[in-house]
């Protein structure tokens, strides 16, 4: 086999291969195997062709083009690795010409590009305040108290939150459904169990209140409506339990009420950081795209995109939803959403490339510690992957630790700021995994 490397863009490279038979003898076994199960010849079972039958119908040259696509990964792969030369999407095959006793292979590779700057990583975010409020304390208490909460009738109206004594009789085209029909059954108020309508109905209404009416039911993937009829039978009203420092120690076992906002204050505050965590790298990483002026190769951006479509076309597949009836839910059509699946695909694409220029510029290395990581979790993964499925898959886990790497060290180069335009310390949340398995 001859190789000829040369480029042909400064983000893309051109691999001319001459090849022979033996070459892609292996492969040439496997392409005839796979023709015989698909030829149907009279007097053969499929599968049980000889090699001279097949060849004669289909011919050597139909046979030699489809081992030599058989044989390309293997052979590109060892080419790549070979050279040290990381392509940033799947070779691309251009053509295969066959010269006498010769084939001549084109192929095109693609690699990442670099971008020339970056961009000005020392800037400020703004992020929501991570200080509890009286509401938020408020709410916790109310919810944790609500747990030992009693009922006492009321003569009013039932309200949000308030509970009824009802009886639910769900029917579909006449037929009841048993598991929305209930007797006697103590319902809160604007749970949304059974159904959104029901809630609306049951606010206003008082005991011996008759309702009926059409809704989908909770949980109807199908959304077919069915028909409710509730009985009220009588309205009860919470009673949440007086907060002292004697049912708090006594019920949830601390000290005093002070004691117990205290632990929520700091429960709230590191829920609070936890969401501007992710609030300070979401804008942090949009400023950093928004100023970055590159253009990135066309067919990376396709390659990008159409991944992204094949995920969310599983995401839509797992959850029964087809293209049609999503497109009908949110109003956009198929242009829209290929605009916005470019443009997404070139956000991801951008960010890679200044993750990579603050990795180069920085020197960011994997540590053993990284290293150990990925070697633990390939050893959690099927025993049959080849040499290059093993080699693909290590390589995507590096780059994907090194590039998080790289994100923190953009984290930590930027300040988060709350709504005063005071800093917000919270490296302790975003480096704590990483310490916390450390440790472990």
């Amino acid at each position: 086999m001859d190789i000829k490397i040369k480029n042909k863009t400064d983000f893309e490279k051109v691999i001319n291969l001459t090849l022979v038979d033996k070459d892609f003898e292996e492969e040439k076994k496997t392409s005839i195997t796979n023709i015989g199960k698909e030829l149907k010849i009279k007097g053969f079972r499929p599968g049980k062709i000889p090699p001279a039958i097949i060849e004669k119908e289909v011919g050597l040259e139909y046979i030699n083009q489809n081992a030599i696509e058989l044989a390309l990964p293997r052979l590109v792969f060892d080419i790549l690795k070979d050279k040290e030369i990381q392509p940033a999407v799947s070779p691309s095959i251009q053509k295969i010409e066959n010269k006498k006793d010769k084939y001549n292979v084109e192929v095109v590779v693609s690699l990442w590009p670099k971008i020339k700057k970056l961009p000005k990583t020392n800037i400020k975010i703004t992020v929501s305040d991570i200080d509890p409020t009286d509401e938020e304390l408020e709410e916790q208490i109310k919810a944790v108290a609500g747990q030992f909460a009693e009922v006492e009738l009321v003569e009013r109206a039932a309200d949000s939150g308030d509970y009824v004594t009802m009886n639910l009789t769900t029917t579909r085209n006449g037929k009841e459904l048993e598991e929305l029909t209930v007797q006697d059954h103590l319902y809160e108020v604007g749970s949304g169990i059974f159904s959104e309508e029901l809630d609306k109905k049951l606010k206003g209404s008082k005991a011996g209140a008759i309702v009926k009416f059409q809704d989908i039911p909770q949980g109807n993937r199908e959304g077919e409506e069915a028909e409710f009829s509730v009985l009220v039978k009588d309205v009860r009203s919470k009673v949440l339990p007086d907060l002292t420092d004697e049912w708090v120690k006594e019920i949830l076992d601390f000290d005093s009420v002070f004691a117990l906002e205290e632990e929520f204050k700091s429960n709230l505050t590191l829920q609070n950081k936890r969401r501007a965590v992710s609030e300070f790298q979401n804008k942090l990483v949009t400023e950093l795209i928004s100023n970055t002026e590159d253009v990135l190769p066309e067919q990376l951006v396709i390659t990008e995109m159409e991944a992204i479509l094949r995920r969310f076309l599983l995401e839509l597949e797992q959850s029964s939803i087809s293209l049609e009836d999503y497109f009908k839910a949110t109003g956009l059509n198929e242009d829209k959403l290929k605009e916005d699946l470019t443009k997404q695909a070139t956000n991801n694409l951008n960010m890679i490339l200044i993750l990579d220029k603050v990795i180069e510029e920085n020197e960011i290395e994997l540590d053993d510690f990284d290293l150990k990581e990925i070697e633990d979790h390939l050893k959690t993964h099927d025993d049959t992957e080849d040499e290059m499925e093993i080699t693909s898959h290590r390589l995507n886990l590096e780059n994907e630790q090194i590039r998080n790497k790289a994100l923190i060290y953009l984290m930590n180069a930027a300040t988060p700021i709350d709504s005063k335009g005071e800093e917000v310390y919270l490296k302790d949340v975003y480096t704590q995994d990483r310490e916390t398995r450390e440790e472990e």
